[in-house]
């Protein structure tokens, strides 16, 4: 059987398998390898897949392909295709050298709330994916964006390059790092985790030079406007602390309580708790005295607190949110038949 021929089926059954997700991709056959038992593993790259772990299609005695899906086999058959067989061969797809970056071309915003990514890799292969979510860490200071493919059901984690127009596949098991993105994901399928529109937005907003701003009045009752600096995330009251310094004069400035899990509705003194007041002296003066601990906890007004959320999804503040409820099909009226004459 030749190439084309076998990548004529592999793309026929790809396409059949498609119809459970989104939609196909072009399949490209990377290498093909015979089996003792007479089959052929062919080694497979969509267009909707970085270059991490490949599908892998089984030609059989009988002529006929199957897709083993099971990606224990998938991961286990490409590191033998990275260690073995890739070091012998003389003339490789230009694919199998592209790096983990890949640049991001375009974000398409989707009905119902998704975007779609074109992105292109070092090697020039154009690949399309559906984005799942895009979240920024601050405490591992990572800017997750998670992908899937169209035409399967491959889930891919992505980090923003600091020039945001890149997504760099993650890959290695940092248990550190595991435990963030756990938490991410439970929050997701909780339908609790908020999602920038777009990684070009995000970085807009996370990069500083986008205000909040606000309008307040002085005890003369002079309305006065503050633009927003900086916030400070205080683990012990689980309270974000938003900076404000007035726009006309920097020095003046005020603090007010911002509730990160409710749109970051403000709060002024008056309506602090206690404990929340008692905070504000207790982290001024970590400002003077240690700043590096003070700056593991200052944050982006528009970036949310993973830990913060987290907590209060266990214990019950924030509930998760049930799914919508399929809208019902439309009515069609039953077609009137012509009477009998």
């Amino acid at each position: 059987m030749t190439d084309e021929q076998a990548l004529a089926k592999i793309q026929a059954l790809a396409n059949e398998e498609a119809k459970n997700f989104i939609r196909p991709a072009q399949m490209q056959i990377i290498y093909s390898e015979s089996q003792a038992d007479g089959t052929t593993d062919y080694y497979v790259l969509g267009s909707d897949m970085p270059n991490l772990v490949y599908r892998i299609f089984v030609l059989g005695k009988d002529d006929n392909f199957h897709e083993n899906g099971d990606i224990r086999n998938a991961v286990e058959k490409t590191r033998h295709f990275n260690q073995d067989i890739k070091p012998s061969l003389k003339l490789v797809p230009p694919a199998i050298e592209e790096g983990n970056d890949y640049e991001i071309l375009v974000e398409n915003p989707m009905e119902g709330g998704g975007v779609e990514v074109k992105l292109k890799s070092t090697t020039g292969r154009n690949l399309t994916m559906i984005e799942v979510y895009r979240y920024f860490d601050y405490v591992s200071k990572i800017f997750f964006v998670s992908c899937v493919g169209t035409s399967f059901g491959g889930s891919y984690l992505f980090s923003v390059t600091p020039d945001s127009k890149h997504l760099r596949l993650i890959l290695g098991r940092d248990e550190a790092l595991k435990a963030r993105v756990d938490m991410i994901n439970e929050l997701l399928q909780a339908r609790l985790l908020p999602s920038y529109k777009t990684v070009k937005a995000a970085s807009e907003l996370l990069s500083g030079n986008v205000k909040a701003h606000i309008q307040l009045k002085n005890n003369e009752g002079e309305t006065q406007d503050f633009d927003s600096t900086f916030c400070y995330d205080d683990p012990e009251t689980q309270t974000r602390y938003a900076f404000f310094a007035n726009s006309k004069d920097a020095k003046q400035g005020i603090i007010l309580v911002d509730d990160v899990l409710n749109n970051n509705r403000l709060y002024l003194s008056d309506q602090w708790t206690e404990q929340q007041k008692a905070a504000v002296d207790r982290f001024k003066k970590l400002m003077t005295t240690d700043q590096a601990e003070f700056q593991k906890h200052v944050v982006s007004f528009f970036a949310d607190d993973l830990d913060f959320r987290y907590a209060a999804y266990k214990s019950g503040k924030i509930k998760a949110e049930a799914p919508e409820a399929p809208k019902p099909a439309e009515e069609k009226p039953a077609e009137e038949k012509p009477e009998a004459k």
